[in-house]
């Protein structure tokens, strides 16, 4: 499934194109380690006030269509 994450502190919010392998639910877990880079996951950690930079819950699931296709709009929240 073709999802739009964006990862949500309490200062930033980082946008990121993914196909995920499973249907997402609300407050599920998330290894974000498996979906971003070390630098943008160091990026997303210095702009929490607490996060340990390896697992966020998914806060919402919105599914959008734009000119061609369905995907899901999901918020995933990295403060522990």
């Amino acid at each position: 499934m073709k999802a739009k994450l964006v990862f949500s502190t309490e200062t930033l919010d980082m946008e990121q194109w993914a196909e995920l392998p499973f249907i997402p639910r609300i407050n599920e877990w998330i290894n974000v380690p498996d979906i971003l880079k070390e630098e943008e996951i160091k990026r997303i950690k210095t702009s929490s006030l607490c996060w340990s930079g390896i697992r966020g819950r998914i806060q919402t699931v919105e599914y959008r269509h734009n000119d061609s296709e369905y995907y899901a709009e999901i918020y995933i929240w990295c403060e522990d």
